[in-house]
């Protein structure tokens, strides 16, 4: 059984968003990806997504980044070191797209797959 660590210890522990992928939710906001629609529509991409999250090596600068666009300004600094860039910006690119085709009647849905093709759906 492991020591149980002293509270010293504790607090050199990184936060808890070291060690999953908030930090992917997070962006994901900032770049106005649905992640709801995207865990519907593609299981297995949302999913890659949180994979690459979670082994970044990145995660300290990723969150200060964060904190910089959440007060207002806007680098993209984060998109020479996350390895989900491209798929984020093209992600919430296309959704724009697809909610203004809602608005001008057209019922098409851009949706990115795995692979990073994209398909064009209409119900």
């Amino acid at each position: 059984m492991p020591p149980v660590p002293t509270p010293e210890a504790q607090a050199e522990e990184p936060p808890r968003c070291f060690y999953d992928a908030s930090l992917l939710f997070r962006q994901m906001a900032l770049n106005d990806v649905d992640s709801a629609e995207l865990a519907e529509n593609e299981p297995l991409l949302f999913h890659e997504l949180q994979a690459l999250c979670t082994l970044c090596r990145s995660k300290e600068q990723c969150a200060v980044d964060q904190a910089t666009e959440a007060g207002g300004t806007r680098p993209d600094a984060w998109q020479e070191y996350c390895p989900n860039a491209s798929a984020l910006v093209t992600l919430g690119m296309q959704q724009d797209c697809g909610l203004a085709a809602q608005h001008r009647g057209g019922h098409e849905r851009v949706v990115v797959t795995k692979l990073g093709s994209v398909v064009v759906r209409t119900p």
